[in-house]
């Protein structure tokens, strides 16, 4: 069981969540007559998300990783996680800024601009809450997942239950590994859920955004 939870947290890692979360916005069968995308587009933002959301911000773990400045790429100790999620903000500020000022024709993707604004919210969520507590990131990432797709769902003419419903499986899973490895008390997987949940999910639903 230990094995399994320790892959599950190494798979699902917190830089795979904003990525995943496009992914599958892009991909799921659309049951209403909104704007629909062209594949150029599709690989273009792919490519825009792979770079600020996972590459860089990898590279930069691997960095401080390689200078002491952190422990290991999970970042067991709270201390540790501040500059981290301070690098991780400025990618997700410099995707948002590039996208919503430099191609305006993407903003017709009404919830482009909400789930990254959102990315924004949630890690500076976790910033300040990494003043008091270890909050999930890998939690707080797969529930920001669940929340937009939530809001996203709501505004089709059909509900994809079953994929959600797996998704919360999966979130829930990885709860529970981060709960089973003793990585996080439960107060900081709760926080997790709640305020991943929220803000994707308010941002989404109201298309709230700056």
């Amino acid at each position: 069981m230990k094995y399994f939870f320790k892959t599950l947290s190494f798979l699902f890692h917190p830089l795979f969540f904003p990525i995943l979360g496009i992914y599958i916005l892009f991909e799921l069968p659309v049951y209403s007559f909104g704007l629909i995308i062209i594949p150029e587009i599709k690989q273009f933002l792919f490519l825009m998300f792979g770079l600020l959301t996972v590459i860089a911000p990898g590279i930069s773990l691997l960095i401080l990783h390689g200078n002491g400045a952190i422990s290991s790429l999970e970042m067991p100790d709270r201390k540790e996680r501040f500059l981290p999620l301070v690098l991780i903000l400025v990618y997700y500020i410099i995707l948002y800024w590039f996208i919503r000022f430099n191609y305006p024709i993407l903003n017709n993707i009404s919830y482009l601009s909400p789930y990254i604004f959102g990315l924004i919210l949630t890690t500076t969520t976790a910033l300040i809450f990494n003043f008091y507590l270890k909050i999930s990131l890998h939690v707080l990432g797969i529930f920001g997942v669940i929340g937009a797709i939530t809001a996203f769902m709501q505004g089709e003419l059909f509900y994809n239950f079953t994929f959600l419903f797996v998704l919360i499986i999966l979130g829930g899973l990885i709860a529970s590994a981060r709960l089973y490895l003793n990585s996080h008390q439960l107060k900081e997987v709760l926080y997790a859920m709640f305020f991943g949940f929220g803000i994707e999910y308010f941002c989404i639903k109201f298309e709230w955004f700056i």
